[in-house]
Order: structure tokens, then C-alpha cells, then sequence
């Protein structure tokens, strides 16, 4: 499986089973068109995902995403314009009212256009992602959204809906529809363990300092070295990594040169742990 990130447009293609180190909720037989196809119902789809839905989860760092091919659609692939997807979580099980979307979601990726390349039923395809900091312990909410397809019959896998699921044909919408039949398999890599685990886990603070893009980073005691920082844009494109010394002191960081907008900072040790927090640039 190979996924290339175009300056244009994220170009998805077919890939092998998932690997045990996949966090997934698997194995439907329900084919359905509202989540990544139908452009004339089902634009907004948001899910939900509780712990006990998922096999092999644990505390990480969300970066790739995986779905189904479903049995309609698949042998063109599809095209879907100006999407967005985002993530978050909550401690509820299920949506407020039974159809009211969750609101201050993190966008993991977005762009002009999301190009998925054609498939066998049944198949895992695949995207990276933003890193995401997962918390084993609480429900993920899976929310994309796009303005048009040039397959409305592009299906992905999943079992029946209990609730689970809501679409809307309109970003703007608060609250969606609960008839869609199918609430999707899904699969999730996690990058490394976030500092959720308590204060032995990696973990680091950042201080703002005068001057637009300056801020001091002072890693937690936790921290093992060496290390590196990593960032990345709100496509999720890496812009920098860096290696990060143990000065004692933390780093100086300058991201003046950054244009506005929203970034992501990893710290990311040599054995794998990572933490991860969110800049916003005037």
C-alpha cells in the first residue's frame, strides 16, 4: 500500500489487510454509500467509536486512517472535492439527543480534492493523517466533509447502525440524520504513546515568549533522549524535523517564518513515545 500526498490533492490506493499494530473495528458485510461517496444526502457524516468497539486500542498518536471497500462503486474509485476531515474525542457514548453533531473537532486533513483509487471489496484502503493524540480510554468521533463526488455509488464496508452514525447534506447543520443503515469499519495506526498514561509518559510544555512565533519548550521529566521535534501544517504535510538535545534548559523555538494559521508540534523519542500539542499563528 502506498499513499502519495500531492500539492493538489491526496491520492489514496488499495492496500493489504491491517497489521496487528492497527487499532480496528472490523469485520461488516453491510455495503454503504454515505460516508465516502454520496455528494446528493450524505456531504457531512459524523461516527462514533466507544473503546469496547474497537480491537487492539491503546494510548498513542493517531496517524493513519483506514476504511473498506465496499461492493458498489469501487472498480472507479472516486473523487470527492473540497473535503475535510476531522477528529475528536469525548466521554459520551453516544450523540446529545440522539442527532446533535459534536462541535470543536480537530481537522486532520483537508484539501481540494481526495482521490481514491479504484479497489477490491473487502480491501483496506488507507491516508495519513495530522497526528492525533488518542485516549484509549474515551469514544472517538470520526467527522468528513466534502462538496462533491464524481461517484455517488462509491460504497465502504460496516455493520448495521445503532446509533452510531449521522449524516447531514450540509456543513452547517447541528443536528443530522440516523437512517443511514451502515456505520463503517475503521481502522487507526498509532505513531506512539501520548502523554495520557500519567506523569512518567513523555510530555513537554510550550511558554510564549514576545514576538510573533517565538515560544521556549521545556520537556517533562518523563522525556527520555534523545529526541526530536517535529511540524507539521493543517494538512498534515511535515514541514521540519529536528533533533532535540537535553540541554536541561528545553529549546528556543522560532516559527516566525510560519504563516497563519494552525500547526502541530511533536516530541517524539527514540523509542517511540510522543506528545503532541497545537499552535495557532496570528
Amino acid at each position: 500500500m502506498k499513499t502519495h500526498v500531492l500539492l493538489i490533492a491526496l491520492v489514496l490506493s488499495a492496500g493489504t489487510a491491517v497489521s496487528a499494530q492497527t487499532v480496528v473495528k472490523c469485520c461488516g458485510t453491510n455495503s454503504n454509500t454515505f460516508l465516502l461517496g454520496n455528494a446528493n444526502f450524505a456531504r457531512h457524516t459524523q461516527s462514533l467509536y466507544l473503546p469496547s468497539d474497537l480491537t487492539n486500542a491503546a494510548d498513542g498518536v493517531i496517524d493513519r486512517l483506514y476504511f473498506r471497500y465496499g461492493t458498489t462503486g469501487v472498480d472507479n474509485g472516486v473523487t470527492l472535492t473540497n473535503f475535510v476531515i476531522r477528529l475528536g474525542q469525548t466521554t459520551e457514548t453516544g450523540f446529545a439527543g440522539g442527532n446533535t453533531f459534536f462541535t470543536g473537532l480537530q481537522q486532520v486533513q483537508a484539501g481540494p480534492a481526495l482521490n481514491i483509487q479504484p479497489g477490491t471489496p473487502g480491501e483496506w484502503f488507507s491516508f495519513p493523517v495530522m497526528p492525533f493524540p488518542y485516549d484509549a480510554s474515551r469514544t472517538l468521533i470520526v467527522d468528513i466533509w466534502f462538496m462533491g463526488s464524481d461517484n455517488n455509488v462509491f460504497g465502504t464496508l460496516g455493520t448495521a447502525n445503532n446509533g452510531r452514525k449521522l449524516y447531514a447534506n450540509n456543513m452547517e447543520e447541528t443536528t443530522g440524520s440516523t437512517t443511514s443503515t451502515t456505520w463503517q469499519d475503521i481502522g487507526f495506526d498509532l505513531g506512539g504513546v501520548t502523554a495520557v498514561n500519567g506523569p512518567q509518559a513523555v510530555s513537554f510544555t510550550l511558554l510564549p515568549l514576545p514576538g510573533r512565533g517565538q515560544w521556549q519548550l521545556l520537556p517533562g521529566e518523563g522525556t527520555g533522549f534523545p529526541a526530536e521535534l517535529l511540524l507539521y501544517d493543517a494538512t498534515g504535510k511535515l514541514l521540519w524535523k529536528r533533533p532535540l538535545a537535553n540541554t536541561g534548559t528545553g529549546a528556543m523555538l522560532d516559527l516566525a517564518s510560519c504563516g497563519s494559521g494552525l500547526y502541530l508540534l511533536q516530541l517524539r523519542t527514540r523509542d517511540g513515545q510522543a506528545a503532541v500539542r497545537r499552535l495557532l499563528l496570528p
